[in-house]
């Protein structure tokens, strides 16, 4: 929890009766960086005096003003390739999915958590895994992207998967 000398801006929020975004911007001009832990963000004491100060002061806030710049999109900075059909977006998708999937296959490779079948399936978007055959070590398993899974059998429990580089 937040100690003693630490204040909430939800606290000064409240205190004060003024929004978070006009809070962030009154803690922007007056320099004071707030303190972030994990999803609360926190002044001390000293700074929230100051900002409390500061707002009593009756000091006035000028308005900010905005310009929004619109930049034509050009293919050089976009994430997605530009085209007349969406065709190259879809394969672009299918590409950044197939590439989380080994990304996460590698995770449990190195970490050396075993999955079931049905997790499995899902992962490597099948209907059913390719039938088991020996392989290299003696164990019964198959290869798909480069990776070797091997099936682990344990006495009362399901088969699980263990995965390897081919």
């Amino acid at each position: 929890m937040a100690q003693p000398d630490l204040v909430p801006l939800s606290q000064l929020e409240h205190d004060l009766g003024i929004s978070r975004v006009d809070l962030l911007l009154l803690l922007r001009r007056l320099g004071i960086q707030p303190i972030r832990r994990g999803m609360r963000t926190l002044l001390s004491a000293e700074q929230a005096e100051q900002l409390i100060s500061h707002v009593g002061s009756g000091a006035s806030l000028e308005p900010i003003t905005a310009e929004l710049v619109f930049e034509e999109p050009g293919q050089d900075n976009l994430p997605v390739p530009v085209g007349d059909s969406w065709g190259e977006a879809a394969r672009y998708a299918q590409l950044r999915l197939l590439r989380e999937r080994l990304e996460i296959l590698e995770m449990l490779m190195r970490s050396g958590i075993e999955l079931d079948t049905r997790q499995l399936c899902d992962l490597l978007e099948l209907r059913r895994l390719p039938a088991a055959q020996p392989l290299e070590d003696g164990a019964m398993g198959f290869i798909r992207l480069g990776l070797q899974f091997s099936r682990s059998l344990r006495q009362g429990q399901r088969s699980s998967w263990r995965i390897s580089r081919a």
